[in-house]
């Protein structure tokens, strides 16, 4: 018998796209289209420039009633999720953001164009 050799594929290199966008149908628009397409919601993450506000103190962090932790942050941690985008820094808005394997950055991009997004960064 002959035994063919291994070979060893390499795991799916995943990367994150981010829009931001100022209308929030757009937000929905773009959540939707992602949806149709086969992502998933666990995929995305919906942050309101807005809304991110930091916290002075441990204590502040420690009343929070909802405080969710991201792969990036330690529980006293008073960054926020648009922390990881400096080009974010200031700016209102909307940000969707999602993970997906590289081959599906092209269509992904076009459909944040098409939602109306008025930034598009690649991390």
């Amino acid at each position: 018998f002959f035994n063919p050799p291994v070979i060893l594929v390499p795991e799916v290199l995943k990367m994150r796209l981010a829009a931001r966008f100022t209308d929030k149908q757009q937000v929905n628009s773009l959540v939707d289209s992602l949806i149709k397409a086969g992502f998933d919601r666990k995929d995305m993450v919906i942050t309101d420039l807005e809304k991110e506000h930091r916290r002075d103190s441990a204590d502040e962090i420690a009343d929070e009633v909802a405080f969710i932790k991201t792969e990036t942050d330690s529980l006293w941690s008073d960054a926020s999720f648009a922390d990881e985008f400096p080009s974010l820094k200031g700016k209102r808005g909307t940000v969707v953001t999602v993970e997906m394997p590289k081959r599906h950055a092209a269509r992904v991009r076009q459909m944040m164009k098409d939602a109306g997004a008025d930034e598009i960064i690649q991390d």
